[in-house]
């Protein structure tokens, strides 16, 4: 028999207050086929799976986050390696449990990125990769560019009659005359005032808009694909009928004086980029939940490969649920000659077997001091078989995004056609490191749910943290 490793692989559990209950989630290391029998007990505050054979007791605490009605499991489903059932969360009469407002939920900071980047300040603007300057100055002394404005872009897909901050014409000043001058002006005449001048720099929430006059190390191919002259790596993409450059943020860097090179942005993670955006999306186009109704958000996802044959790929991802809790495993601290477990391993063994002991130390089970701990959770403990080895997992709570989503390469699939031409679907061009970082995040969500759960025509269910 293979040796247990008294572990569980991954818990999710989902909190419904206005349903008054909660899916759970559980896979273990084993497939249960090759397990004796398995026991669920449910109490108020608790829920043990009990694994005979297996001689291992999993205890899940709940009572922290919320109560379990005991006579209400259903939906249960044991496969493979998953456990998956739903608790009622009231305690007696269904309909009693009090439900929160939601307020202390809602995401009342601004969304804006920190740009490293200062106004009125010189930076030498640099290729990632090899480190070779992309503007070349006049002044060989004083290599570099001072931006006169930095900006942040508005979101692409909103009205932009109601950004005026980026007109080369407005000045605070002159609000009353310029809010007059500027109303008889056409969207399209001022999505034009959106390009930045040649000492000007506005950035989105993954990219960097510069003049190109200002690149001058650079290589241009197909009159699209821009390069770093000295080591072709790709830097990012002209703009049709623009004089701007549009810079992909992890290939390019900017030194200040005497100081060592920076990201665009503070964050120079692309998978919390990809986070910042979502969120921000969403905040932005999902006024419907403020009206009381479900969310139906879609958003698309673009790669371009470089180059005229280039591959393009598409993620889309529709958001199902806005603002879920759900809760996972409280990942133990590891330290020397400690497991790596997300449960607190406790040593139920009273009696005096060596192999017993031999087999608890190479589980990695807690020091003896930890069931001194435990010793109040563990009064109702008397009448258990003490030959189990009995591990207890805390909840922790997060809020996430709850999602079906897909990726593929485009080959004019009807169904990508479809999202393209759908003016509810939002459309976001992501650099390909992002794209994969997205791609593989949603992944190692997903597998928290049993394929029976999780795949429906074509899309995958996953889940998106957001605190």
């Amino acid at each position: 028999m293979i040796p247990s490793t008294g572990k569980i692989d991954r818990l999710l559990v989902e909190l419904r207050p206005r349903l008054q209950c909660a899916n759970f989630f559980i896979s273990f290391p084993r497939k249960f086929a090759d397990i004796e029998s398995t026991t669920i007990e449910l109490a108020t505050d608790r829920i043990t799976i009990v694994m005979k054979g297996e001689h291992e007791r999993y205890e899940i605490r709940t009572g922290d986050y919320f109560q379990l009605h005991t006579q209400t499991l259903s939906s249960l489903v044991i496969k493979n390696r998953y456990i998956c059932f739903r608790v009622n969360t009231n305690e007696s009469v269904f309909g009693s449990e009090r439900l929160s407002t939601g307020q202390g939920m809602q995401d009342d900071e601004p969304f804006r990125l920190a740009c490293n980047v200062e106004a009125c300040k010189k930076y030498r603007v640099l290729c990632n990769n090899c480190g070779g300057p992309l503007v070349q100055s006049s002044d060989q002394d004083e290599a570099g560019i001072s931006f006169n404005r930095v900006l942040e872009l508005p979101s692409e897909q909103l009205d932009t009659d109601d950004w005026f901050c980026h007109r080369h014409d407005h000045h605070p000043s002159d609000g009353a005359q310029q809010g007059a001058s500027c109303q008889g002006e056409s969207s399209t005449q001022l999505s034009t005032k959106f390009e930045p001048k040649p000492h000007e720099l506005f950035y989105g929430t993954f990219y960097a808009l510069l003049h190109r006059s200002v690149l001058q190390r650079v290589h241009v191919r197909n009159e699209r694909f821009v390069y770093c002259k000295r080591c072709l790596q790709y830097l990012g993409t002209t703009r049709k009928n623009r004089s701007s450059v549009k810079l992909w943020y992890e290939n390019v860097r900017f030194q200040p004086e005497r100081s060592i090179p920076l990201a665009l942005f503070r964050a120079d993670d692309a998978l919390e980029l990809f986070h910042h955006l979502v969120r921000k999306t969403v905040r932005e186009f999902n006024f419907v939940t403020h009206l009381g109704l479900p969310p139906s958000i879609k958003l698309m996802f673009e790669l371009r490969r470089p180059g005229m044959e280039g591959d393009v790929f598409y993620l889309l991802m529709q958001i199902m649920d806005c603002q879920l809790s759900v809760f996972r495993a409280k990942q133990k601290r590891t330290g020397s000659g400690s497991s790596e477990s997300c449960s607190d391993d406790i040593d139920d063994d009273r009696g005096t077997i060596d192999d017993s002991k031999m087999d608890l130390s190479h589980s990695g089970a807690v020091a003896d001091g930890a069931a001194e701990d435990e010793d109040d959770d563990d009064d109702d403990d008397v009448f258990i078989d003490n030959s189990y080895r009995k591990h207890t997992i805390k909840l922790q709570r997060h809020r996430a995004m709850k999602l079906m989503y897909q990726y593929e390469k485009y080959e004019e699939q009807p169904l990508f056609v479809f999202w393209r031409e759908d003016s509810n679907v939002v459309n976001l061009e992501l650099s390909e490191p992002m794209f994969s970082a997205a791609v593989r995040y949603l992944d190692a969500n997903s597998s928290y749910v049993p394929e029976c759960y999780r795949v429906n025509l074509g899309f995958s269910m996953s889940y998106l943290d957001i605190s």
